[in-house]
């Protein structure tokens, strides 16, 4: 098998690396510089390790473009390149918690300095939100700042829609949640809900800890329903992204979904089961106050 070294700049041709794609890219991991593929002699794409291309990218330096592009002259003298302009950058834009008015360090944990320029970007992004709103919004923005590194603007637009979510409660209010695991034992959860403005606790075991908290919020809320899907993804960039929980209950021919995101998945689990709680109760409510209409109407 050829090893390819690409420390310095390669040609090698498409059919090359259409067959030996594997340790090209196993090389480009190792070295990480340039790789040029060409096509009917004539360069055709760029190859270049990941975060090598991202970290120039953040830190603006285009002079490491510029001496990309006399390599490639050198290696084709008859194609016309020139240096890319400088256009907003191609890296993902984020937010340092700092710019919003969390700096712990210094015994800031928000500022109006800091919800102003929340306000801004959430503008920027086509949000708009009055005063109370934007109160809410902050608030648990504040909360991840101090667990996330930096804010993307995937997780502002998240927090607006969990806070204004939060903001107007169904009949149910998930208040606290504690689980519990253990290997060899069945996991158990212990819920805090206000139900109809009454406070209430549960607790349940279960298989695994969503079980066993699914449950609980079941038994504390008096809703029977059947689960008949769960997902949870990466709702935001980062190895501290937020999670994105989606619960889909049913009652009879009655299917709801409910949503939520946290930066931990059981909370955000939790949100979300009890997000489709209400949905089922504010159903029933609807159909129930339809009935005496279609009474008449009989």
């Amino acid at each position: 098998m050829r090893v390819y070294d690409v420390g310095v700049l390669k040609v090698i041709s498409a059919p090359e690396l259409a067959r030996n794609l594997e340790p090209i890219l196993k090389a480009l991991e190792e070295s990480g510089t340039t790789l040029i593929v060409k096509h009917n002699e004539q360069p055709t794409a760029l190859l270049v390790r990941f975060d090598a291309y991202v970290a120039m990218l953040a830190t603006m330096d285009y002079s490491g473009w510029e001496r990309w592009i006399e390599e490639v002259r050198s290696a084709f003298p008859q194609s016309v390149f020139s240096p890319p302009r400088r256009i907003k950058p191609m890296a993902p834009a984020f937010l340092d918690p700092a710019d919003l008015g969390y700096a712990p360090q210094f015994g800031q944990l928000g500022s109006a300095a800091g919800r102003r320029r929340l306000g801004e970007e959430l503008t920027s992004m086509g949000i708009q939100l009055d005063d109370e709103q934007l109160g809410s919004v902050y608030s648990l923005v504040l909360n991840l700042a101090e667990r996330k590194r930096v804010l993307y603007a995937e997780d502002l637009r998240l927090a607006v829609d969990e806070a204004l979510g939060r903001a107007t409660p169904g009949r149910i209010v998930l208040m606290d949640l504690q689980v519990n695991a253990q290997s060899g034992v069945s996991a158990s959860a212990e819920v805090t809900v206000v139900v109809d403005g009454i406070r209430r606790q549960g607790r349940a075991v279960g298989n695994g800890t969503l079980d066993a908290l699914f449950r609980a919020l079941q038994q504390v809320s008096e809703v029977n329903a059947d689960l008949e899907d769960f997902s949870l993804a990466a709702a935001t960039q980062g190895s501290d992204a937020l999670g994105e929980a989606v619960v889909t209950l049913s009652q009879g021919s009655r299917v709801v979904v409910g949503r939520a995101v946290a930066l931990d998945v059981v909370e955000a689990a939790g949100y979300a089961y009890v997000n489709a709680l209400n949905w089922l109760l504010r159903q029933s409510q609807d159909l129930a106050g339809a009935a005496p209409a279609d009474q008449r109407r009989g």
